[in-house]
């Protein structure tokens, strides 16, 4: 991509925002990011950030719930928001003649909501039902656990939907006060990606929230576990086994995190991968088989998912086991390797045909690092891995740090 098509531009209060112009587009992608997420909250708060997100909907000074959703929708656009471990996003895409509406729209609900007792009453018990959503879905229940099993004692560890003791807790002033915290100045960035004039979207949202302050807050960084292996077994309602094994990754910032991209694509990526070949098409053992990994900003997750009957649960792990003892113990042909960075590489390129997309990438890296990195860097790092590299991560993860097994199983 041709680096004039990236700017950024920084605002007197610290907000930051980040663009990319793409000219063969008719549309804008265009989020409010905020740097706060489920891992910033008191455990006695579990769960405020997704509700924050939900309330911000709920209507403002300026605007019904209603109106919020016709607003965007009712022009052929699309609203939408998230809460993650780190982050909160509030995002719409719109055609580019209605980039002010949705600027417009976005600096509303996330800094006049009115968070009105009773309308608190009613999407609590909204999140309520999210929650049991989640505990009837054992495919989504069991990671909960494994990252209570990987993050003990921390928020990294925590559901980021909280649970029904913290949500009963969470009141109009304690909205307030973590909104008051964690939505302005330093810990704000605007990404948008699209058919854009860079300098008339700041103009935009200097006008909206150039004035806005916050309090900036520390993180507080997980401790790194005892390098003992550990196993949790669970029962719930359920068909299938359910398998979670993994470890601690790396950090957003590590640059080794390419090679580990690598190594996730070839061992669980997708039908060509090690993991698919062995335990579904050799063994029959399971429908679903995948690796995963997230980087956060002072650590990082890698780990191998796989649903399979009760009876063949321990052959699975032990076939898992197996495929990764071969990456500490033999390094990948050359064949395989460019095989994979090929994969990897075409991934990453499908993946940024949106502005969608490319709003979520620019997001990312600016509040992660704080810079911006060409596709054509990425690629290039992504080439530069070999085999000896693939090794020594493989090595340093797998066998010198503690490894976790959570397996969900039918009552």
């Amino acid at each position: 991509m041709d680096k004039s098509n990236y700017q950024r531009t920084v605002l007197s209060n610290g907000l930051r925002i980040v663009t990319e112009f793409i000219p063969h587009v008719r549309s804008i992608a265009i989020g409010f990011w905020f740097d706060t997420g489920s891992r910033d909250e008191v455990e006695d708060y579990s769960g405020i950030a997704h509700f924050l997100e939900h309330m911000n909907f709920k209507g403002t000074s300026k605007r019904s719930a209603g109106q919020i959703a016709r607003e965007i929708e009712g022009r052929g656009g699309i609203l939408n928001a998230f809460t993650s471990k780190e982050v909160t996003c509030y995002h719409a895409r719109v055609v580019d003649e209605q980039t002010a509406r949705a600027v417009d729209v976005l600096s509303d609900i996330t800094h006049n909501s009115l968070f009105d007792p009773k309308e608190i009453d009613r999407e609590r018990d909204v999140i309520l039902e999210e929650l049991k959503n989640v505990e009837d879905t054992p495919d989504d229940l069991v990671f909960e656990h494994f990252m209570s099993q990987v993050y003990p004692n921390h928020p990294l560890g925590r559901p980021v939907l909280g649970n029904t003791q913290s949500l009963q807790t969470i009141h109009n002033d304690n909205l307030l006060e973590f909104c008051t915290q964690t939505y302005h100045g330093k810990r704000v960035v605007i990404a948008a990606a699209g058919r854009l004039n860079h300098k008339r979207l700041v103009r935009m949202i200097e006008k909206r929230l150039g004035n806005t302050l916050g309090i900036d807050q520390r993180r507080i960084s997980p401790v790194t576990p005892e390098p003992i292996n550990q196993r949790q077994d669970l029962h719930t309602a359920t068909q299938q086994a359910h398998i979670v094994w993994g470890c601690r990754g790396l950090s957003y910032s590590d640059q080794r995190k390419y090679v580990l991209f690598i190594l996730s694509t070839l061992l669980g990526g997708g039908m060509s991968s090690r993991l698919f070949q062995t335990i579904r098409e050799k063994y029959g053992l399971a429908y679903s088989v995948y690796s995963f990994m997230d980087n956060y900003q002072d650590s990082g997750l890698f780990g191998i998912y796989a649903g399979t009957q009760p009876e063949r649960a321990e052959k699975a792990l032990k076939l898992i086991r197996k495929e990764i003892h071969k990456l500490v113990a033999h390094p990948v042909s050359a064949r395989e390797l460019q095989r994979t960075k090929d994969q990897l590489k075409g991934n990453i390129v499908l993946g940024l045909e949106s502005p969608n997309s490319h709003m979520h990438r620019l997001a990312k890296m600016e509040i992660l690092t704080g810079k911006w990195v060409p596709i054509d860097d990425v690629i290039t790092q992504i080439e530069a891995v070999t085999s000896e590299d693939i090794q020594l991560i493989a090595k340093e993860l797998f066998e010198e740090q503690a490894l976790f097994t959570t397996v969900l199983w039918p009552n």
